[in-house]
Formats: structure tokens, sequence, C-alpha cells
């Protein structure tokens, strides 16, 4: 990989970013709502028990937005590389697919990093929750796993995008959020019936998040679980790295790179 031609991208990512409205949404304004919506739902439950509802909820929804920002990234820069019909003269030019990916996935943890250190401090100003309180090295653990899980996820919709075009761009916005129900984010493995509990082991998240309310109650760290997690990423990782060329392979067959639908 060429790390100018790197370094460009970057840059047309970076500009993208700050001069896009929706771009900055994505940064700050969704996920500040969302840290809003559970903050204040965990207060409420936490007047109705002992349990402590707000790390749970609250650092659920911090630690989330790496999978969230990881895996949509790629998806809708790509997109919008389609929708701009660029695509084309992008892979034109000496521009390479790994090269191409390498700048969305750098500036995709900038991005995810940005919303992290923002939802932290606004965690720490309206509810006094220090999510770096739990465990720095659980919780960097946990942000490494999350954000390998997401450009997993974000590879794969990608090799649906080069192979299928526009129409199937509602991938982007969804596979999150279809996964979401059964990563236990909010509430442990054991309140799932046992068909969703037997989906839910399988993916990484999971553990991760098992992990996370373990360290909230001082129990002890499933570590097994954890190795589980990221030797599935490194596997997954490499098997949608390698359908993405497979499927990017065939658009520039059939021509879809320059048709874009």
């Amino acid at each position: 990989m060429n790390l100018h031609r790197i370094n460009a991208l970057l840059l047309k990512y970076y500009y993208i970013t700050i001069n896009r409205v929706d771009r900055l949404f994505d940064i700050v304004y969704w996920p500040i709502i969302d840290l809003f919506i559970w903050g204040f739902t965990a207060f409420y439950i936490q007047e109705l028990s002992d349990v402590n509802v707000l790390s749970i909820l609250l650092g659920g929804a911090i630690l989330w937005v790496f999978v969230w920002r990881a895996s949509q990234d790629i998806a809708v820069f790509i997109l919008e590389d389609f929708w701009s019909r660029n695509l084309y003269h992008l892979f034109s030019s000496p521009v390479r697919l790994s090269e191409h990916l390498a700048s969305i996935i750098i500036i995709g943890l900038f991005r995810a990093l940005a919303t992290f250190v923002l939802m932290w401090i606004v965690a720490i100003v309206f509810y006094s929750f220090n999510i770096l309180t739990i465990s720095p090295l659980v919780i960097a653990f946990a942000v490494f796993l999350l954000t390998l899980f997401g450009w997993a996820i974000g590879l794969f919709v990608a090799a649906f995008i080069f192979r299928y075009g526009q129409r199937i761009q509602v991938l982007a916005w969804s596979v999150t959020f279809l996964l979401q129900p059964f990563v236990c984010i909010f509430y442990p493995l054991s309140v799932l019936p046992e068909w969703a509990a037997r989906i839910a082991v399988v993916l990484p998240p999971t553990h991760v998040f098992e992990a996370l309310r373990a360290a909230i109650y001082n129990q002890a760290i499933n570590y097994t679980g954890l190795w589980y997690a990221l030797i599935a990423e490194l596997i997954l990782f490499v098997i949608m790295a390698f359908f993405l060329q497979a499927a990017f392979q065939r658009s520039r067959k059939t021509g879809l790179l320059a048709k874009g639908d």
C-alpha cells in the first residue's frame, strides 16, 4: 500500500466530514441523543431499585458507538462514492482497494474516538458517570474488539454494495441494529430466550458486554469469552476481506463500478 495515496484519501474524507452537516450529526447529534435517552431512563429505573443501572446502560451506549461507527463509515463512504459516480474514476487511478479501505478505516476510527470522547464528557457532566473508572484495560480491550467487529461487518456490507450496487444500500444503516438485540448491550445473556441465547453466544460483542457488566459489579471476568471474541473476529475479518475482494473484482467485470446501480 502507498502511504501517499492513503493520506490523499484521508484528506478527502476529512473534508467531507467537516463540510457535511449530516456527517457531523453522525459524530455528535445521534450519539448524544442516545446518551440522554438512556441516561434519563437509567435515572428513572435506578429510583425503583438498587441495581447499578446507570453504569450498565450508559457504558453499553458509549461502547456500542465503536461497532456502529466502524461498520457504518465503511459502508456509507463507499456508498457516497457510488452516488457521486466517483468509484469508476477512483479505481481508474493507481489507487488500490486496500488503500481505499485503509483510509476509510482510519478516518472512521478517528470519528469513533471523537464521538467516544464527547459522550465520555457528557456522561461525566450530566450523570457523574466516568466509564474509565470501571477498568481502563477492560475498556481499551473492549474498544478494540468492538471496533474490529464493526470493521468486519462494514466489509460484509461493502461487499454486498460492490456486488449489487445501491439497491441494497439499506444494509449500511440496518445491519448493526439487526444485531443489537442479540449482543446483550443493555442486559445479560441470561435474560434471553433459549433460541436467542444460542445466537447471542456466537456473536463476539456479547462476550465483550458480559465482561463489561462483570467489571461494573466487581465480578470475575470471563477471559475465555474475550479470547473467543478476539479469535472469532480476526477470522471473520479475514473472511470478509476475501469476500469483499471477490465482490469488487466481479463489479469490475460487470461494469457496476461505472454504472453505480
